[in-house]
């Protein structure tokens, strides 16, 4: 290890950061990354490597690294100090995590009921701007009263936290979830908190909540996570070239639409929103008795954009991106999503999944959603494709077997020659 690299890492940990040294497998060259604030492939795997806790060896753009990660301990910060957070905090401390209660009520935040435990005896908004949140940092808010959690919340929700988690029934968490929106934050940033805390594992002693509010932690921090993926179905247009809307067109035995959607409900994406525009009720009837989601577009005339626009803005904010699909391209298959959401892991680069047939690219394409301001601004009749060309380091192709991707029914003779 070289010295700079040592002195770097020396200093992080003095100030509660993280940092991740990157070993080259082949030259051996090192590189220090800050996942909080390096966004390339490197930086995404690095990310990936804080969020495991352990060291390894990855491949990214066809280098091998090996990873290790250096910094403070993970650290669970409890607010209340309540008979819950005795028990939570001893729990925590034995797993290896650095506990500190706050609470400014003296009368409950005592050395003799929390033992060797860091005590800050002030208001929450006071202490965690003396010690802020990081990205190791986990917050559980157990003081059941407004007063104290929802001031630790508002602060929690807008730090880097890897977890907050916030004491209540499920009435009290709505409650809770009006009076922070009332304060400012909006549906992003509430859709964080874990609430009513811990897994429903039927606990009811302090003990056994404690234990409930460990297990959703340690699964938060350890357990891979699928991507949560949204489908946007673009089913606006005024099909002119068909003479009449080729959406609702029987195509082996069902409306030509019907095909595509039925592969992304397949394929499982949640939810499958469907943007319409001319004859908005007859893709109504062509999809009923589907979950799928209807967002009109009234602007369908003035290009493809405004139907990708209005698509995007329909998305959750938990989902982490969307497939995008042409209602007219009934040959996709659910088997050929699958392989565009398998290969699509942010941590490795890879955040543009598309389709292709022949070395050519078509649909669907699979977005991770930090791109959809970009989306949102494009323009006239341009889809999203031209956002590829100027992130081509993020673009990863998944190989159709065949022309799928590049099937779209325009005309009747294609209508035809497909249905045979």
């Amino acid at each position: 290890m070289r010295r700079d690299t040592l002195r770097q890492l020396l200093k992080a940990h003095r100030e509660g950061r993280v940092l991740v040294r990157a070993l080259d497998m082949e030259s051996g060259d090192e590189q220090v990354i800050d996942p909080q604030t390096d966004h390339s492939p490197l930086g995404h795997a690095a990310a990936a490597a804080v969020k495991s806790g352990a060291a390894g060896r990855t491949r990214v753009q066809d280098r091998d690294w090996f990873f290790s990660v250096y910094g403070a301990p993970d650290e669970i910060v409890i607010v209340g100090a309540v008979h819950i957070a005795q028990a939570l905090a001893a729990l925590a401390s034995a797993a290896g995590y650095r506990v500190r209660v706050i609470d400014p009520r003296t009368a409950y935040a005592t050395d003799a009921r929390f033992p060797g435990v860091t005590l800050q005896r002030l208001w929450p908004d006071e202490a965690l701007r003396e010690r802020p949140l990081g990205a190791r940092s986990a917050l559980v808010a157990l003081a059941h009263d407004p007063k104290l959690d929802d001031a630790a919340l508002a602060l929690a929700l807008r730090s880097p936290a890897f977890y907050v988690g916030a004491l209540g029934s499920t009435r009290t968490h709505m409650r809770r979830l009006a009076r922070l929106d009332a304060a400012g934050l909006g549906p992003k940033e509430l859709s964080r908190i874990h609430g009513p805390v811990g897994l429903a594992i039927g606990a009811r002693s302090p003990t056994e909540i404690a234990i409930a509010i460990m297990a959703e932690l340690v699964q938060t921090r350890r357990a891979p996570r699928r991507p949560r993926i949204a489908a946007i179905l673009l089913a606006a247009g005024r099909s002119t070239r068909m003479g009449a809307n080729k959406l609702a067109l029987p195509f082996k035995g069902k409306p030509l639409v019907r095909h595509a959607a039925d592969a992304v409900l397949a394929a499982g994406l949640d939810p499958v929103i469907v943007v319409t525009g001319h004859e908005p009720e007859t893709v109504h009837e062509a999809l009923a008795g589907t979950p799928a989601r209807f967002v009109h577009n009234a602007s369908h005339a003035e290009g493809l954009s405004t139907s990708l626009r209005a698509g995007i803005r329909a998305v959750p904010t938990d989902r982490d991106g969307t497939l995008v699909l042409l209602g007219d391209m009934p040959n996709i298959t659910p088997e050929l999503i699958k392989q565009l959401m398998c290969a699509f892991d942010p941590s490795q680069g890879r955040t543009i999944c598309v389709a292709t047939a022949g070395g050519v690219r078509g649909h669907p394409v699979l977005w991770d959603r930090r791109f959809f301001t970009e989306m949102e601004n494009l323009t006239g009749d341009a889809g999203a494709k031209s956002l590829m060309a100027s992130h081509a380091d993020q673009v990863w192709e998944v190989h159709s077997d065949t022309d799928a991707p590049l099937a779209d029914i325009d005309t009747p003779e294609a209508l035809e020659r497909y249905s045979r």
